[in-house]
């Protein structure tokens, strides 16, 4: 069922719902349909429309600080389906070393175990439309491996909004702004909603989700903690903090074997990572034409006759090409990225956010050492020569004209075991309240390297587990 707040809704009475959650983007809807299924009555309550429209993309700007980042408004999308409105399907799920940090500290330690999500990768593949094999393979006589990822061709508004609209166990609320939360004793009772033109509901459900991404997340959060403090959860926790992103750059080019390195992607095996100390990188090597190879090597011929000369005539022989090579690596979860509130308030009253996105020492650390390791594997295989920029060897800036991020907003209400390093419990429950909950990225004790699609389904249907148990 569908109901247009822009349309006026005034005076009508829905009655309690099981759950009601807030945002209908991945997480939002995967949580609605799955609860559907078990016939729970679900109110879904989306802040845009069902298109993209300037006055609700509005709401989505704030300040960017610390290092460089995209517009606000510009990485994230608000209307049903959210950012899988604009995603490329890049999907691939957590490996079994993002669960076992703790060779890092207690910070990086997950509530849950890592068979505790894997066992939902074959159902959240299926809502993603890929397999559920990944082919990931181990190079013989080397700590590297190439692996895979499965692209999903499924927007989450083509898939699920006209379904939304017969089911009749879910309430779409669209162009349904959140405006206050109402209740006592740790408890939310209900939820007051308003169109831009004016119009108001108040809603009621046994259970609260807030689904609205990795940094809006955190924005409702913070503005709850700001207005009601101590009286939905527990005051004190680190909402907005340790927000990560996966940095993306451009690292170099180099000369490879084309027989040998015939994959895109590849990263260090888990074992290596825990040696030395770092976090999980991905690299990239996106193969260049034969124009550009012979450029590549002419370049080298002036630094490295002999070597640039062997390569040429390989070159001629299509043994080798050019590639550019790059890398989406791990960001380590510090408490130094973080969101938080500003003091210019949207056109509902509810403070806009600072997102103050920070790379740390190790980040750089992870990113330099899986280069070497990487690099290491090459020589000694004989299977390519890498020409590293001097941002990296030399320790300078990162560039500003690169890629910089995914649009992977992760972290700020994680879980964990402990109040003092995360948001919410093994359940996704906000530490302190009897029935808030929080879906989606923001949830990630640690990012891995990977897409966080996949996980995020695969998280969001553990809930969806949990919920249906307690209700």
């Amino acid at each position: 069922m569908l109901i247009d707040l822009q349309l006026s809704q005034k005076n009508t009475n829905y009655g309690e719902f099981d759950f009601l959650i807030i945002g209908a983007g991945v997480a939002g809807t995967v949580l609605a349909k799955s609860l559907s299924s078990s016939g729970k009555k679900i109110a879904l309550i989306e802040g845009g429309g069902s298109e993209y429209t300037k006055l609700s993309q509005n709401f989505y700007k704030g300040l960017v600080t610390g290092d460089p980042y995209y517009d606000l408004d510009i990485t994230r999308l608000r209307f049903f389906g959210g950012s899988s409105n604009h995603w490329a399907g890049m999907s691939r799920s957590f490996e079994k070393i993002d669960f076992e940090r703790k060779y890092l500290g207690n910070i990086y330690k997950w509530p849950v175990k890592f068979n505790d999500i894997e066992k939902y990768k074959k159902k959240a593949c299926e809502i993603l439309e890929i397999s559920s094999k990944f082919e990931d393979n181990e190079e013989v006589d080397s700590n590297i491996k190439s692996i895979a990822f499965n692209i999903s061709n499924v927007n989450f508004k083509q898939k699920y909004y006209k379904e939304f609209l017969l089911d009749q166990n879910i309430s779409l609320f669209i162009n349904a702004n959140l405006t206050k939360f109402n209740g006592e004793n740790r408890k939310i009772n209900s939820i007051n909603i308003q169109s831009l033109n004016g119009n108001k509901l108040e809603l009621s459900a046994k259970k609260i989700i807030v689904a609205t991404g990795g940094i809006e997340n955190c924005r409702i959060l913070l503005w709850i903690d700001k207005f009601y403090p101590d009286f939905f959860f527990e005051k004190n926790l680190p909402i907005g903090k340790y927000w990560m992103e996966h940095p993306h750059f451009t690292l170099g080019k180099a000369i490879i074997d084309k027989k040998k390195i015939s994959k895109t992607y590849y990263s260090l095996k888990g074992n290596l990572q825990k040696k030395l100390g770092i976090l999980n990188c991905g690299f990239r090597i996106n193969h260049l034409d034969k124009i550009n190879t012979k450029e590549l090597i002419r370049d080298l011929i002036c630094v490295a006759p002999k070597l640039g000369n062997k390569l040429a005539k390989l070159a001629g022989k299509n043994l080798v090409c050019g590639a550019i090579f790059r890398a989406a690596w791990e960001q380590s979860p510090s408490i130094d990225s973080m969101v938080s509130l500003t003091n210019e308030l949207d056109g509902f009253g509810i403070p806009r956010v600072n997102l103050h996105w920070k790379k740390n020492k190790l980040d750089r650390t992870t990113l330099k050492k899986s280069i070497a390791a990487f690099n290491e594997w090459l020589l000694n295989s004989d299977n390519g020569r890498l020409n590293i920029y001097d941002w990296i060897s030399k320790d300078l800036s990162y560039p500003i004209d690169d890629e910089l991020g995914g649009h992977h907003h992760m972290g700020g209400t994680r879980m964990h075991e402990s109040k003092n390093y995360g948001v919410v419990n093994s359940n996704c429950k906000v530490y302190g309240s009897d029935n808030l909950y929080v879906a989606g990225s923001s949830l990630f004790t640690t990012g891995g390297h990977n897409n966080p699609t996949l996980p995020i389904v695969q998280l969001t249907l553990r809930l969806s587990d949990h919920l249906t148990k307690i209700i």
